[in-house]
């Protein structure tokens, strides 16, 4: 129950981010596109537990304080990194907190963005989880 409580986390996550003018996709981290360099020559069950939300992470604090949300993103350039980033921080928040409150558990949130790159070509969105 709690895997799906998260990946419906992840999935709200990763919806919000993108949704911000000027995102342009979710930069996975290094150990995902790894995985995906060599998903040719590793067995199918190694990609089938890679986590599909690549850019976004989520994790349930031990202690009981409340989520650490991660996320990792391109944007265009012509948009100014800093107010992207808070425009993404801010949707984020309001999105993990709807979905804490629609599963009754009102928990604290913290929310990290990082932008990774400027794209170039803001006409061409970065696929989700590339």
């Amino acid at each position: 129950m709690a895997g799906t409580h998260t990946a419906a986390l992840l999935t709200a996550v990763a919806e919000a981010a993108l949704a911000v003018p000027g995102v342009v996709g979710l930069q996975p981290r290094l150990a995902r596109r790894l995985t995906e360099a060599v998903s040719p020559v590793l067995p199918q069950t190694v990609m089938e537990h890679t986590p599909s939300r690549a850019g976004v992470r989520a994790e349930h604090a031990p202690d009981g304080s409340g989520w650490r949300i991660e996320v990792r993103c391109a944007v265009a350039q012509g948009n100014r990194v800093l107010d992207a980033a808070r425009n993404v921080h801010d949707h984020v928040r309001s999105a993990v907190l709807a979905h804490l409150r629609d599963q009754s558990a009102a928990e604290a949130v913290a929310v990290t963005v990082t932008v990774t790159r400027v794209e170039a070509h803001p006409h061409e969105r970065v696929p989700h989880g590339q």
